[in-house]
């Protein structure tokens, strides 16, 4: 705990100092400064590489804490114990532009080793995980259908990417691209023989659909209402239905006015449900989820539509062509349409392995060791090919750092509410010291070793303002829950270690000498158990 406070005092002094030296402190400023140039123009290098070398290295984290403490009591020799001087706890006030001091530079080699460890671990590790996953994604291969399948023919997906492109084709789908496409229609139409498509595929059904599914949500507010035919009928009818009934005696639990609602709706014809039915009826459905793309020609997205009409809104393209059957909007949205079809993944696209290799070559840049939080320094973080291993080979229930992200309305009460549930779910234990012992009973000539628990809690000053706990609170978790988890725990380590063998012991004899002189040559070792 006092360790992390330190950590925050010092990162603010750090970042302090920062602000001054960095751009405005430096001798020559970015034009004229030839490593800013490079960093800037994103050649080489980056702001953390600057700041060492102009500014100062700051604080050195070992696993994301400050350099531990040896039992003496110093993090380095050259320092006294305990010592609460920044320097000591591994803050490097030097920089590689005027060099760092001796000890300075042992805590830089330290994070040094640490980096070079965790690059070398790192690299089996996620070539282990790379392998699996392309293991079990192998598979995975896109059908004629359009479908994504398994190796058994199981669907994963009905369509690629849940539109069916693939991606190293789409960089003409942009509305960037659009005007280069205008301005070249000529060219493009001949080259990807549109007329002889348009002569072969049929466009109207796809154009209708789209037509009707514009034409649902011009009628309403909503996209996607959740009101039943029933429930808009009840809403017209139920305050008249209640003047008039008179005995308001409830009826297995209902009010006779329901009653008699339920009564005239089913009592309604046709006619008179289908006047509520068809203002609650549903959005059509997608055009990719009722018309192949491959085989049914203008079966796009919905969202590459909207912004095909946006653009042919936006521009007008009547001047370009010197058309005679179809107006030029048309055409050229045919021509964009076109290309979307050509931009659908092959059938026979191995997209497992392709999804496989897409988390496998990040994973190598990854880091191995678990991060602290950046807004609670005493909350680790697993990140990295840990958490990606937690994720895809342990797929276990219990996460090593469940962390969960809520969104905050922005007002006092809620903010101050907020603080309240901090404060109830952080910690207050400051050590716990362990003594061992061990004890021989002469008479049964049993030993044993006995452990000495010391638990050290904060002083309650020190606590009560971050957090919503008083002493008392504390004592009674430990007694009720702490203890019971510990013995626990020991009862768990106990049972596994009595199922070890004892090992006696007795003098050596000649006999033992000469089978040991006997059997070193084929490698044997005789002991007794």
């Amino acid at each position: 705990m006092v360790d992390l406070k330190f950590k925050e005092e010092v990162n603010q002094v750090n970042n302090n100092i920062n602000k001054v030296c960095m751009p405005l402190g430096l001798h020559r400023s970015f034009p004229e400064n030839n490593l800013q140039l490079m960093v800037q123009s994103g050649a080489k290098g980056s702001t953390v590489n600057t700041m060492q070398i102009s500014c100062l290295l700051g604080q050195i984290e070992l696993e994301g804490r400050r350099p531990p403490l040896m039992p003496s009591g110093k993090s380095l020799p050259c320092f006294q114990p305990y010592e609460p001087q920044p320097r000591s706890g591994g803050f490097v006030t030097g920089r590689f532009l005027t060099g760092i001091k001796p000890p300075e530079f042992f805590f830089h080699c330290m994070a040094g080793r640490e980096g070079l460890v965790d690059t070398a671990v790192k690299t089996s590790r996620s070539g282990y995980l790379q392998r699996c996953v392309i293991k079990h994604l192998e598979g995975l291969v896109v059908q004629y259908d359009l479908t994504v399948r398994d190796s058994d023919g199981s669907v994963v997906q009905f369509l690629y990417g849940e539109d069916g492109l693939d991606i190293p084709k789409t960089q003409f789908l942009q509305p960037q691209q659009f005007p280069f496409i205008k301005d070249n229609y000529e060219v493009i139409r001949k080259s990807k023989c549109l007329d002889e498509v348009l002569a072969k595929m049929d466009t109207g059904a796809t154009f209708s659909h789209f037509k009707a599914i514009k034409k649902w949500k011009a009628k309403r507010e909503r996209v996607s209402p959740r009101d039943g035919a029933f429930l808009l009928y009840s809403q017209k009818k139920l305050s008249k239905l209640k003047s008039q009934v008179e005995n308001q005696t409830l009826a297995n639990g209902r009010e006779p006015a329901i009653l008699q609602l339920l009564e005239n709706w089913r009592a309604l014809d046709e006619s008179g449900r289908m006047r509520y039915l068809k203002k609650t009826s549903h959005c059509p459905d997608p055009c990719l989820a009722l018309y192949r793309p491959d085989i049914c020609f203008g079966s796009v997205s919905e969202t590459f539509d909207s912004i095909v009409e946006s653009y042919l809104d936006q521009f007008s393209v009547k001047q370009e062509f010197q058309t005679s059957e179809i107006t030029d909007t048309d055409r050229l949205r045919h021509l964009l349409q076109l290309k979307w079809q050509r931009a659908l993944c092959d059938p026979g696209e191995a997209v497992g392995l392709l999804a496989a290799q897409s988390i496998g070559e990040p994973s190598t840049q990854m880091t191995l060791n678990t991060f602290h939080f950046a807004g609670r320094g005493e909350m680790n973080v697993t990140l990295g090919i840990p958490r990606l291993r937690e994720i895809l080979m342990v797929a276990s229930s219990n996460i090593k750092t469940p962390m969960m992200s809520i969104p905050v309305l922005m007002n006092k009460k809620a903010l101050k509410r907020v603080k309240t549930l901090r404060k109830k779910i952080t910690r207050v234990l400051h050590k716990v010291d362990v003594i061992e012992t061990f004890r021989s009973v002469e008479k049964r000539s049993q030993k044993s070793r006995v452990f000495k628990l010391a638990f050290h809690f904060l002083p309650p000053e020190r606590y009560q303002q971050d957090k919503l706990l008083t002493p008392n609170e504390i004592l009674h978790f430990m007694e009720q829950k702490f203890f019971r988890m510990l013995l626990e725990a020991i009862k768990k380590l106990s049972a596994k270690l009595a199922a070890v063998n004892v090992v006696d012991t007795r003098k050596a004899t000649a006999n033992d000498n000469d089978r040991g002189a006997g059997q070193t040559g084929r490698g044997r070792y005789s002991g007794e158990l």
